[in-house]
């Protein structure tokens, strides 16, 4: 049995407590605020301070494992804790493609850099080493559930949590993409439900934490641009979306056209076609889903449930 810190209370904590909880693994929620809800699954949360380093390490005693969903300076706070405290490994809010992946000067940062270095640090610690594991898994299903991720309280604030901010808008059957790499090759992208992640990281530890590696890459399935779009199509009942397309060396100019405009929503939008076509999100070889007995949901299937009822 293993004991499981989860941070933070959204709606990606609450899918993982969801899986976590119906285990024999002991799993507590790490809350700013009382959080009623989760009580439905029999989760202790704990209310604490992430500004306070005292706070934290008090109740991070005894914890094997933190799975992190907060970000930015209460997630490196965390981290921090979670080393004195003694916790053995930890899984940063680093739920998307590959660290490897992503640009030197990556707009989409939002500290990810920072916490991969300090836990880097942490590990490398001869007298107490906290070991990390990243769960890669590309894009998740739900940016293209009806109302998006913010329907399921993932990614707010990130500017690609509402419905259509990402490729495409099934509500009203258009698209924005790009579809061909600057040298002309299809998109490909790693795609993965939410609640496949959550069977995946129960497996994981079922497997034992012994084994686990510094990278997991997951993924439910894995399709091009073109694809995706046919299958929004077909779902709909349409001939084709209505979709603007965008070469891959006019995104640079539509970022720094927006920025100037001072419209964010926009910038969000194409700096996250601009990732997806670097490859930012694409990778061919899993290496969690051959040691696992998770057989993940098809993103047909899953794109059909979702808007055909």
């Amino acid at each position: 049995m293993v004991k499981i810190a989860i941070a933070g209370s959204g709606g990606l904590a609450w899918i993982f407590a969801k899986a976590l909880c119906s285990t024999e693994h002991t799993t507590i929620i790490l809350s700013r605020n009382d959080q009623p809800e989760f009580a439905k699954l029999e989760c202790q949360v704990v209310v604490l301070d992430y500004d306070s380093q005292l706070d934290l390490r008090f109740h991070l005693r005894g914890i094997d494992v933190v799975i992190s969903t907060v970000s930015g300076a209460p997630q490196i706070n965390l981290i921090d804790a979670a080393h004195d405290a003694g916790v053995t490994r930890f899984v940063p809010a680093e739920f998307e493609g590959p660290p490897a992946r992503r640009a030197l000067n990556d707009p989409l940062n939002r500290g990810k850099r920072e916490t991969i270095a300090r836990l880097k640090d942490w590990s490398h610690d001869t007298r107490n080493p906290m070991r990390f594991t990243i769960f890669s898994c590309g894009v998740f299903y739900q940016r293209f559930a009806r109302g998006g991720l913010a329907l399921y309280n993932i990614g707010i604030g990130t500017g690609i949590e509402r419905q259509g901010a990402y490729l495409m808008n099934l509500g009203n059957d258009t698209a924005e993409v790009v579809e061909y790499t600057g040298d002309g090759k299809p998109i490909y992208i790693c795609l993965t439900d939410v609640y496949d992640l959550a069977n995946f990281i129960v497996a994981a530890l079922d497997h034992g934490l012994s084994s686990w590696l510094p990278e997991f890459r997951v993924q439910s399935d894995r399709k091009t641009v073109t694809e995706i779009l046919h299958y929004g199509a077909v779902v709909k009942n349409v001939n084709g979306l209505d979709t603007i397309t965008h070469e891959a060396q006019n995104l640079k100019k539509n970022i720094d056209y927006a920025s100037y405009q001072q419209d964010w929503d926009t910038v969000a939008r194409f700096e996250e076609l601009a990732a997806t076509e670097s490859g930012r999100y694409n990778f061919t070889q899993p290496n969690l889903n051959p040691l696992v007995n998770v057989v993940p949901t098809p993103f047909w299937d899953w794109l059909y449930h979702e808007w055909k009822s």
